[in-house]
């Protein structure tokens, strides 16, 4: 490969990443107004059904989109190969999509049902059922364009759809509360979002999917036995189920919870309108975990490009080198940020949705970043040399963990049991992914008292914050305001603590403090200077 097209592929993957945490991060901050709009019922309301839309949206972002762009590629630039591909993976898509809908919309009363016997949320789920129609044009020309090593479309096209939805669960929840809609009316119009988000990403994705249409096939190519219908259906089915299943690890565990928590809450003793009401606090932890999981995963995904690029070239030392950072780095980070969370989030629940309720189910739920984090990172790695055997199981296994784990530990511990299930269900596939990555890539994968370093630093972080929250606390009070002063003092102790820490442990090499942003100016200036004054 030239080093011309190894760069293309590094610096276009490193675009998609921005991209997707430009996204995430919009994802995780509008729950923060909506919910404060809304309140803790109409939360519930929107959370219950937003499984279904975020399963949708991984079809057709990431992990439909992936499977299609390594069918493209497959063709080795040949123009027409590419073009029957893409265009027999629609007609495909289109039939499947057309199942999705007839599904969701005619099965909602069901579904309502099962979700805690809430048959209001009938018209909600139909309302998000109409984002399937869309899903062949977002995924093929998104697919398409990766194919041809072109990041740029969907990148672009996946900031609009985010940018679109928001604005419209914005401005529908606060049209909703302004004129007195009930919650329900207000959730079929939040969800309806994604329909419109997604129109909006298909019109700006229509040139590229003009290029599929571009040239007349020859008979000879159709009746090609790798472009069979059947074929290309199973991989369709086989391949690409299994990417968007890992890419939908999260909201699939959420959608167990949109099945079972409520019910559950109910046997416990719970009236309805409570239950609901404690599910949308519960549901607070999302956004946190999103939010916990930017800075790690989008390290982690930034850095993996530069994998696939080693891979490719058939460098293994700087595969392993690589590697070994990246899973370092993730790891450090998701502790630092999970330790910081936990020990602020009576202030950060207040200061971001007005109460401290469910502070302890949430700190439980903030736990979910680390496994999470780690999943991420390894089955991205997996991928990279095609080493997913096992991996649909395992995601089975887990997803009715969660269920047995819910239905185990709710009715004794209500939330505080829900995110206890989930933190749980991720350990075997935490546990399976590990093992799956090949032996040697773990041969001295961290330095000598790597682990005492990393518990050392996280418990000062975690000890400062939890300290500096108890001492905003006696100055502040307990106002909303004030939660807002204790956790920006908890955060800059935090930081101060975290900096020292960092300088007293080393935990960083040279070359991991090169690969973060702005990582050389911080070194030269805190770390290089500590180490030449001991000299």
């Amino acid at each position: 490969m030239s080093k011309t097209k190894g760069q293309n592929l590094v610096v276009g993957a490193s675009v998609l990443a921005l991209a997707g945490l430009i996204a995430k991060i919009l994802s995780a901050v509008y729950r923060v107004p909506f919910q404060n709009l809304v309140g803790n019922t109409g939360f519930y309301v929107y959370q219950q059904v937003y499984p279904i839309y975020g399963i949708g949206m991984v079809f057709a972002l990431s992990g439909w989109p992936l499977f299609v762009s390594k069918l493209i590629a497959e063709q080795n630039g040949d123009p027409l190969k590419e073009q029957l591909v893409a265009r027999r993976m629609f007609w495909l898509l289109v039939l499947i999509s057309v199942g999705l809908f007839l599904l969701i919309y005619g099965a909602a009363p069901v579904i309502a049902i099962l979700m805690g016997n809430d048959t209001k949320l009938t018209g909600v789920i139909q309302a998000v059922a109409w984002m399937f129609w869309l899903m062949p044009f977002l995924t093929i020309g998104r697919g398409f364009a990766q194919g041809k090593q072109d990041m740029l479309p969907t990148a672009i096209s996946q900031v609009i759809e985010q940018v679109v939805r928001v604005t419209v669960i914005l401005v529908a929840a606060y049209w909703a509360v302004k004129h007195g809609w009930s919650m329900y009316l207000m959730g079929a119009w939040t969800t309806f979002s994604a329909t419109l988000a997604a129109l909006a990403a298909s019109v700006f994705l229509i040139s590229t999917l003009r290029q599929v249409w571009h040239d007349r096939l020859p008979a000879d190519l159709r009746l090609a036995p790798n472009f069979n219908w059947r074929h290309l259906l199973g991989r369709l089915l086989n391949e690409g189920g299994l990417l968007a299943m890992i890419a939908a690890l999260l909201v699939l565990l959420q959608l167990m919870d949109s099945f079972s928590v409520k019910v559950l809450l109910e046997d416990s003793g719970l009236q309805a309108t409570m239950a609901e009401a404690t599910k949308g606090v519960y549901d607070r932890g999302q956004p946190m975990v999103q939010l916990g999981m930017v800075v790690a995963t989008g390290l982690g995904t930034s850095l993996l490009p530069t994998l696939r690029l080693h891979l490719l070239n058939e460098n293994e030392q700087a595969f392993k080198t690589d590697f070994q950072m990246t899973t370092r780095l993730s790891l450090l980070f998701s502790v630092v940020t999970t330790v910081g969370l936990v020990a602020i989030m009576p202030a950060l629940n207040q200061m971001l949705f007005g109460s401290q309720q469910g502070s302890t189910a949430l700190a439980w739920y903030s736990l979910t970043i680390i496994p999470a984090t780690l999943i991420t990172v390894l089955v991205s790695t997996l991928q990279s040399f095609n080493r997913t055997k096992g991996l649909a199981w395992m995601i089975s296994l887990t997803l009715l963990c969660k269920f047995g784990l819910n239905i185990l530990f709710v009715p004794m511990w209500q939330i505080n049991g829900a995110s206890v299930a989930t933190l749980l269900a991720l350990v075997p596939l935490t546990i399976f992914t590990i093992w799956r990555i090949p032996s040697g890539l773990w041969h001295k994968w961290r330095p000598a008292n790597w682990y005492f370093k990393l518990i050392g630093l996280a418990g000062m972080i975690g000890l400062s914050a939890r300290f500096s929250y108890i001492l905003g606390r006696l100055w502040f009070g307990s106002s909303r305001l004030a939660s807002v002063e204790q956790t920006v003092l908890a955060i800059m102790f935090g930081l101060v603590v975290c900096i020292i820490m960092l300088r007293l442990t080393n935990i960083l090499s040279i070359e991991e403090w090169l690969a973060l942003p702005h990582g050389k100016k911080f070194y030269d200036r805190f770390i290089k200077r500590r180490k030449n004054a001991i000299r």
